[in-house]
């Protein structure tokens, strides 16, 4: 299991990952996806203890992700998104090296190793300099997986893979889920996630503006159907019920409805005559895009909110009638009389 617990990051105000709550459960693969530089790979070094976290708690398996680093890098398998391996040393000689590291001996405990060559077709022969960068990200995986560890951190392990290496690679993940292994996989490829992930976690900015489980993502998912009609439909109905329609001639349209009312459409439809109808769905890209809208809105709907209270506060108290400091009243100053001062100056 992976953990998070109000976990901060700074590395200026604005940059970084800011108070994350999240966790990944055993048997769950975790999509982690937002745009560049929104915190996804600060997050993952992070877990790995790479870096240290300036508030907050991270876990996995139960182990400190920093004071524990050590023990998690040996028992996690782990891809990261920049790959850094022993460039002057031969292919075969680097998986000796890294399965004894690994403790990994004998025939029997080096068949997993074997197999993970074979399905990814790693060239073991020559030096890894040699070798290309999807070839490069292949051994990579061989590494961070040879050692059958029971969780999973992945930083777009599929980037640099031809299309036929990453549907293996996504297929290997699907029988790992099935095992039982806890899998984090940051992405920004949305089938990945559409085909592996049971729960999502949007990020921006560092901060984490989405958390749910695929269902419910797929729920919130706005479906177009393109409808052929025999005779021109009940357009009053099918507003009505709430469905929006975009319409090309007397009988071809499109109609716009969310993922959960998909049953209601259809019994709006059942009283029309309906030759073709055929989906066009809306992709989990589209969705997040939507997400990013929906929080930039609240944000500037909130900065505006802000904004109106301030100036309401500046005017209210522009329009408090200023308290008058009381006048200083000063005493009249007698001047002495000349000659009165004459006469004392003579008796003295």
């Amino acid at each position: 299991m992976i953990e998070l617990k109000d976990v901060t990051l700074k590395y200026s105000s604005t940059k970084g990952i800011f108070n994350l709550n999240f966790s990944v459960e055993k048997g769950q693969v975790f999509g982690y996806v937002g745009p560049n530089d929104a915190g996804k790979t600060t997050t993952i070094r992070m877990l790995m203890g790479l870096i240290r976290a300036g508030r907050g708690s991270a876990t996995i398996d139960g182990l400190n992700c920093f004071s524990r680093a050590s023990a998690i890098q040996k028992n996690t398998g782990y891809v990261p998104e920049d790959v850094a391996l022993f460039e002057n040393m031969r292919v075969k000689e680097y998986l000796n090296f890294v399965t004894q590291m690994r403790g990994i001996f004998g025939q029997k405990n080096t068949r997993l190793r074997d197999m993970l060559i074979e399905r990814f077709e790693v060239e073991t022969r020559g030096k890894i300099e040699n070798m290309s960068n999807g070839m490069k990200k292949r051994l990579a995986i061989v590494t961070a997986l040879m050692h059958d560890p029971q969780t999973l951190v992945l930083d777009e392990p599929t980037s640099g893979l031809d299309p036929l290496m990453q549907s293996r690679f996504l297929d290997l993940i699907l029988e790992e889920k099935r095992r039982g292994k806890t899998v984090l996989l940051s992405t920004h490829k949305f089938e990945e996630v559409e085909r592996t992930c049971d729960r999502v976690g949007v990020l921006r900015e560092g901060r984490l503006v989405e958390n749910m489980d695929i269902v419910s993502l797929r729920a919130e998912e706005t479906k177009a159907y393109l409808v052929k009609f025999a005779a021109p439909p009940n357009l009053e109905q099918i507003k009505k019920y709430g469905f929006g329609y975009q319409q090309f001639s007397q009988s071809d349209y499109e109609i716009f409805s969310p993922g959960d009312r998909i049953d209601v459409l259809m019994k709006v439809l059942s009283h029309e005559k309906v030759l073709v109808f055929n989906s066009k769905n809306q992709s989990l890209e589209e969705i997040f895009q939507q997400h990013y809208k929906k929080e930039i809105k609240q944000t500037e709907f909130k900065n505006e909110e802000n904004n109106t209270q301030e100036n309401e506060g500046k005017i209210k108290r522009s329009e408090r009638k200023p308290k008058l400091m009381p006048k200083k009243t000063e005493k009249n100053r007698t001047l002495p009389d000349p000659e009165e001062t004459v006469r004392e100056v003579k008796k003295a």
